[in-house]
């Protein structure tokens, strides 16, 4: 089912800022242009964050380490002058809500939690959403290590621990994990990611799918409509536009 069709002026897509995952000045420069990205959009548009905002991100229900806190004062002003923003968990920051009631950044910020995929409707285009990391169905490891993580059992344990070390936790997990990713895995994700989402153009009623996950910035016409990857904010500075019918992939700075 599609969800209910939006009118506004722009809608933005972005995806895989993993803030708080490098160097301090390489994050600086980063969270800079991430946070002018955000106070660059007007009242009336849409933003959807399609995952991997966060480098590490689990609703302890406290407020969040500094690191993030300048990029969400700047989607707090999004909210505030009428911006619709949406969130998606990615592999990295899937637990925004960890339990029936709304988490800290729906309640604190304003955000609206979307499921992945997610399937809408904006200016004509019909689109489904989604992180990336499972629009096909997950492969090896990953899979049972997605399945494990995403339990509600193990999120329930996770909540017991003091939200500082679960963050000092989660940020170990995430560095030993980016370690063991090589150009040569991330090239067949993306061949992978691709395919999933040609299949989908195929098989349903669609006229895009824009999906993040594998820091590959590409726009892609393919026979039943297009695929849109995001890229990311750590070395492309990339982001997905429609406007006036014409959905596009713009890097910061050059748009």
């Amino acid at each position: 089912m599609l969800g209910s069709p939006d009118v506004s002026d722009t809608v933005y897509f972005a995806s895989d800022v993993h803030l708080g995952a490098g160097a301090p000045p390489r994050e600086a420069a980063k969270e800079r242009a991430f946070v002018a990205f955000l106070d660059g959009l007007a009242p009336g548009d849409t933003l959807y964050l399609l995952g991997d905002v966060f480098d590490f991100w689990f609703d302890f229900d406290a407020p969040p380490p500094a690191a993030y806190r300048a990029t969400l004062r700047a989607l707090r002003r999004c909210v505030d002058r009428g911006v619709a923003a949406r969130f998606m968990g990615g592999n990295h920051d899937h637990w925004a809500r960890v339990g029936e009631a709304p988490g800290w950044l729906e309640r604190e910020i304003g955000l609206e939690l979307l499921d992945d995929p997610h399937r809408t409707c904006h200016q004509g285009w019909r689109l489904l959403l989604t992180h990336g990391d499972a629009l096909e169905e997950p492969a090896g490891a990953y899979r049972w290590v997605r399945t494990v993580l995403r339990h509600p059992l193990a999120i329930a344990g996770f909540r017991l621990l003091p939200a500082r070390f679960g963050y000092w936790l989660g940020d170990r997990v995430s560095r030993f994990s980016r370690s063991r990713e090589h150009e040569r895995e991330l090239e067949r994700y993306r061949a992978r990611l691709v395919e999933a989402a040609g299949e989908r153009l195929a098989d349903a009623d669609l006229d895009a799918v824009i999906a993040g996950h594998v820091h590959h910035p590409e726009r892609r016409e393919t026979g039943h409509g297009v695929y849109l990857n995001l890229g990311d904010w750590i070395d492309h500075r990339t982001y997905g536009r429609l406007r006036d019918g014409e959905l596009v992939l713009v890097r910061h700075g050059e748009g």
